[in-house]
């Protein structure tokens, strides 16, 4: 058996000396094909999600911790508590997350968030500050939380968020909740932003907390609720650029007394109540001629 062995390898030598462009080509598809090729370890260039045994948070924490980008190739990633991506150890050059139109499925998770992406070592006095966060490519994330499924910074605006990126975020929250939400944007500064953010329940498809000078693309929707926010903090000098806002029961809530001169272009509207506002929160937002569809009953629920 081994002389038999040895003589078909020397055989493919001999083949691959005759044709060595083909044995080439067929090395390379064997090779992009296979899962199993995975480059893991330390001398990686990249972190590979793949290498971690269905344990995504220690993928995170591995490219964290080796300022490597993040891949997550196709397929589906469960999780079982919230994805915490916490940069502040590259507050000043960034982190890459990489998704090859992966999926993130974080649907046994009731009380939480998905997924979060936190700047640490914040103060209300003396927020942190990280630059340069990039979600690169397809990313989608399945959820089934009783309040928002994707935060970007604290609640509480302690941690600043600067020049990201997100280039094709979409989220989904199949909870039915009173409070059931897409994605939050709590401190958000000078970002560019694909998202697209549906809920099942009564909170909001997207939340602007805190949002200034940054580009908005996308569409949000909740089922009973508000379809896209603007409420709570200092928002101002936003483009939110066609806006797909419907299947929800109001398009727009305008809550902040603080939010001024964002830019509305060209949205497309249709849940029954196309606005509900404070009359300070009104004036968050100027905006372009835009299309109505025929759900539209209500133009505008005063709140005061």
């Amino acid at each position: 058996m081994q002389q038999k062995h040895r003589r078909c390898g020397s055989t493919r030598a001999v083949s691959a000396i005759r044709n060595p462009a083909a044995v080439l080509a067929a090395l390379l598809v064997g090779l992009t094909a296979s899962p199993s090729h995975a480059e893991c370890g330390s001398l990686a260039t990249e972190v590979d999600a793949r290498c971690y045994s269905d344990n995504l948070q220690a993928a995170v924490d591995d490219a964290l911790s080796s300022d490597r980008p993040l891949v997550l190739p196709r397929g589906t990633y469960r999780i079982s508590r919230p994805l915490v991506i916490d940069y502040a150890a590259h507050a000043g050059t960034g982190f890459e997350l990489i998704s090859r139109g992966a999926i993130i499925d974080g649907t046994s998770i009731s009380d939480a968030p998905a997924v979060k992406i936190l700047c640490s070592g914040g103060s209300r006095a003396a927020p942190s500050g990280c630059f340069y966060f990039h979600q690169e490519g397809t990313l989608f994330v399945n959820a089934r939380s009783s309040g928002y499924a994707v935060v970007i910074g604290k609640s509480d605006f302690t941690d600043a968020h600067n020049s990201i990126r997100i280039d094709h975020l979409i989220v989904n929250n199949n909870s039915s909740g009173s409070e059931a939400s897409g994605v939050q944007l709590n401190y958000v500064l000078n970002a560019e932003m694909f998202i697209v953010a549906d809920a099942a329940g009564g909170g909001n498809g997207i939340a602007l907390e805190q949002v200034q000078f940054s580009v908005l693309h996308g569409a949000g929707s909740a089922a009973t609720g508000y379809a896209l926010a603007v409420e709570n903090g200092y928002s101002f000098s936003n483009a939110l650029m066609s806006m797909d806002l419907e299947e929800s029961h109001t398009c727009l809530r305008l809550l902040s007394v603080h939010a001024h001169s964002n830019s509305l272009h060209a949205p497309y509207f249709n849940c029954p109540v196309l606005v509900e506002a404070t009359h300070q929160g009104s004036n968050a937002v100027t905006g372009t001629d835009g299309t109505t569809g025929s759900a539209v009953v209500t133009p505008v629920t005063w709140l005061d």
